[in-house]
C-alpha cells in the first residue's frame, strides 16, 4: 500500500506516543515496525519495497509510518516530495534542552555510551547530534519549502501533557480519520528512559522477541509478556537512568539555553507560536 501520511520526529520528542495512538485507530494501516528510515538509510531499497512494509488493511483512511530519522537529514524532505508530494507530514516537537538530555539517556540505555563518565556535559562535547537534531527551525525549513504548511501538522510535547485527548484529536482530524477515537495509549508513557544492567541478556530478549514476530508468534510473546514475565524481567535487568547519569549543573543547561535562542526565535516565526518557556533556564 502506498502512504498518505509520514511521522518524521524529531528524535525523543514524543513520536513513540504519537505512533501507539494511531497503531490502535480502526482507520490507520501502520507499518509494523514503526522506524523504517526508507527515505533516510534505506533508500536503496526502492519504492516496492517501501510500501510492501505496510499493510492492506481494508479499513484503512489513512496509511503510514514515523521515522524520526527523516527532520534532520537534509536530503529526506526533496525525496519524498519526489515520491509523493501530496503527503501529510507529521512533526513532534519538545524543548531542545529536554530533547538533548533526553537522547543521552537514550544513549547510554542502547550502550552508545558507555562510560565510566557518564556525564552530559562530557557527551555533549564529543555527539554533536545533541545539538543539531534541535535545530529545529533550521530542518523544518527544508521541509516547508518542499510542502505547503497545511500538509504540516507540529505537534509540541507540552500540548501533549497538557491535553493528551485534545493533541490526538487534531492528528486524527489533520489525517482525516475519525477524531472521536479514544486511543489506548492517550495517558501511557511510551518508550520510557532506563539503563540496562546486562547489555548481553536485553539483546537476547530483544531477538527472541523479533524471532517471535517474524514467525507470526507475536501473540505468545505478548501471552508471555502478560503473565508477569515482562514485569519480572524489567525488575531484574532495568534500572532508572537518573541512577546512572550525574546531575547536570545549572550553568550548563543555561548555556545551551542560550545556544539554541535563536533557533527557537526562529521557529516561533514559522509556527506563529509563543515558546517563551523554552527560553527560560
Amino acid at each position: 500500500m502506498k502512504p498518505t501520511f509520514i511521522g518524521i520526529g524529531a528524535q525523543k520528542c514524543a513520536s513513540s506516543w504519537l505512533y501507539d495512538i494511531l497503531a490502535d485507530h480502526p482507520e490507520v494501516a501502520l507499518s509494523e515496525k514503526k522506524e523504517l528510515d526508507f527515505f533516510s538509510y534505506h533508500y536503496e531499497n526502492g519504492y516496492s519495497w517501501y510500501e510492501s512494509q505496510f499493510p492492506n488493511k481494508a479499513s484503512a483512511k489513512a496509511v503510514g509510518e514515523i521515522s524520526p530519522s527523516y527532520f534532520n537529514e537534509a536530503s529526506v524532505p526533496e525525496r519524498v516530495q519526489l515520491y509523493s508530494p501530496g503527503l501529510r507530514i507529521l512533526l513532534s516537537l519538545r524543548d531542545p534542552v529536554e530533547r538533548a538530555l533526553s537522547q543521552h539517556r537514550h544513549m547510554i540505555r542502547v550502550g552508545a555510551v558507555s562510560g565510566p563518565d557518564f556525564g552530559f556535559e562530557t557527551a555533549l562535547a564529543d555527539n554533536p547530534s545533541y545539538f543539531d537534531q534541535g535545530r529545529y527551525a533550521t530542518h523544518l525549513s527544508r521541509w516547508l519549502a518542499c510542502f505547503p504548511k497545511d500538509q504540516v501538522l507540529v505537534v509540541l510535547m507540552d500540548d501533549i501533557r497538557k491535553s493528551p485527548e485534545g493533541t490526538a484529536r487534531r492528528v486524527y482530524e489533520f489525517l482525516n480519520i475519525d477524531p472521536d477515537h479514544r486511543s489506548a495509549a492517550l495517558y501511557e508513557k511510551s518508550n520510557p528512559s532506563y539503563v540496562v544492567r546486562y547489555r548481553r541478556m536485553d539483546e537476547a530478549i530483544r531477538l527472541v522477541r523479533k524471532s517471535t514476530r517474524q514467525l507470526g508468534l507475536g501473540h505468545i510473546w505478548k501471552a508471555l509478556g502478560d503473565s508477569g514475565l515482562r514485569r519480572l524481567y524489567r525488575g531484574i535487568n532495568r534500572k532508572s537512568s537518573e541512577a546512572t547519569i550525574p546531575p547536570v549543573p545549572a550553568e550548563a543547561i543555561k548555556k545551551l539555553k542560550e545556544t539554541f535562542r535563536e533557533e527557537i526565535k526562529a521557529l516561533e516565526q514559522l509556527l506563529g507560536r509563543d515558546l517563551e518557556s523554552w527560553h527560560q533556564s
